[in-house]
Order: C-alpha cells, then structure tokens, then sequence
C-alpha cells in the first residue's frame, strides 16, 4: 500500500466519534489535498489478523457512505505510543481523532510532534470559517502563527485572536509585545484578523469558551501544555468545539504548502 504525501491520520475505534472524526477529516482533504488513511491499535499479534480484516470492512463502509477514498492501517503496540509511531513512519500532516477522555488523550498529544485534532461531534459547516486563537506572554505560542498561517491559506478562515487582560503592567507590556509580533507576521502575509480582550474580572479560560460560543467557532487552537486544564473545563461547559492541539516542538516540522 502506498501511502500518500503528508496523510490526515485518522485513529478509529468504530465508534460514532470515529466516524465525526472521518467527517471532519474530510474536510481537510478536500480543501488540502491530502489523503486520508484510517488507523487502528491493537495490543496483541495474535488479534492482528481479526482487527485488520474488520478495519479493511470498516474501510469499505465508510467508502460507501462518503464516496470518498480512504485507505488504512493497523499497527500492534500500546494505543498511545502507537498512534504517535505510525503518525512519524507516515510523515501525517495532521492527526484527527474523537475525545473519549480527555486524560487519555493528554497521553497521546505530549510528546507528538504532529498536530492533533480533538473532536466530540460532527463539524457544523462544510469548512473551518472561524477559528479562535488564544495568546498569552508565553514566547513558545508564537509557532501557532505556522499553523494559522496555514489553516487561512486552504481556508480563508476568520482568525479571532484572544488575549488576556493584565493588572500588572510588566505582563501587559509582554503582552504587548507578543501581540506586535503576531500582527507584523500575520499582516506581512496579508491575513485578516480581529482581536478581543478578555474582560478584566473574567478567567482566560472562561473568556475563551464564551468568545468561541458567541461567534460559533469551528475550531479553538491551543498549546498541549494547555490542552489538559483548558479541555476538562470546557467538557464542564458543555462546549463540543473541536480543538486543534500543538506541541511547542512543532515548529521543527516543515508545514506542507508555501506562505
């Protein structure tokens, strides 16, 4: 089986989140051109002959359903080191995959230097169209801007910029800083952007999940440093919108297209 160039990997437990996450995998390829390639774990040689005849069904299924070509995959070896090793030996581009459990899939993102993409339901629209972006002081956020670099170019998505609002004047003036960087980068590639200030008396957080309900987000980006405090909230405020999850090491991957 030849694999295509920088693939969407999608993990799948046959379950209905696994199918949303197909759905939303779809998404890319169409507007990225990449191709999809379903995966499967299992722990065990012995179970491999059984999980990769139903995975090549499961594959034929989903073909039908979304007249869409996929191929797959199935590796033997612990769910989170697995889903990491066959994501490097596919040089994937991005990887999709529905939220279970949010401690579970802290396990899986530290350490992956392939973006992930966690996803509780199917996507809403036919394309990514706002996208939220939450910055703070910390220098290592500054590689989100690759990526927002990227998802505006396929999709000519709005990027909403967030940040915190600052009592201390030495963190705002941080804050001012790293926000001059983001303008002068996304401006030089002509990107349009907005910028909202959290509310004075309001947790980051808490100003994040109300922005991206209020404008109907399709996508929150964050760091994985912060994906295990920021995803189990916002499970507790019922907020289903897919998260886009990078590790600072990202920035050593080259990005498939030209900016």
């Amino acid at each position: 089986m030849t694999l295509p160039e920088k693939p969407i990997m999608v993990p799948v437990d046959f379950s209905e989140l696994s199918v949303a996450a197909i759905q939303h995998a779809m998404i890319f390829a169409k507007t990225t051109g990449h191709g999809i390639v379903l995966v499967h774990i299992v722990s065990k040689d012995h179970e491999l002959p059984a999980a990769e005849a139903k995975l090549k069904e499961y594959c034929i299924q989903m073909e039908e359903k979304f007249q869409t070509k996929f191929l797959y995959a199935i590796k033997r070896s612990d769910l989170f080191k697995g889903i990491k090793t066959l994501s490097i030996e596919m040089n994937a581009m991005i990887i999709i995959m529905g939220l279970h459990s949010a401690k579970r899939a802290i396990k899986v993102i530290v350490g992956s230097n392939v973006p992930f993409l966690l996803i509780q339901m199917p996507p809403i629209n036919d394309r990514i169209i706002d996208l939220v972006v939450p910055v703070d002081t910390d220098d290592k956020n500054r590689i989100q801007l690759n990526w927002v670099a990227f998802l505006s170019h396929f999709f000519k998505c709005n990027i909403n910029l967030i940040k915190p609002f600052f009592k201390s004047k030495h963190r705002d003036e941080k804050m001012r800083k790293n926000i001059f960087f983001y303008k002068n980068v996304l401006e030089n590639k002509g990107i349009v952007y907005g910028i909202r200030t959290s509310k004075r008396d309001q947790k980051f957080n808490d100003s994040i999940y109300d922005f991206a309900q209020e404008i109907q987000a399709d996508l929150i980006f964050i760091m994985s440093y912060q994906f295990k405090e920021f995803i189990l909230k916002a499970n507790k405020f019922g907020m289903k919108i897919p998260v886009l999850c990078i590790n600072p090491a990202t920035n050593l991957r080259l990005l498939p297209g030209k900016f």
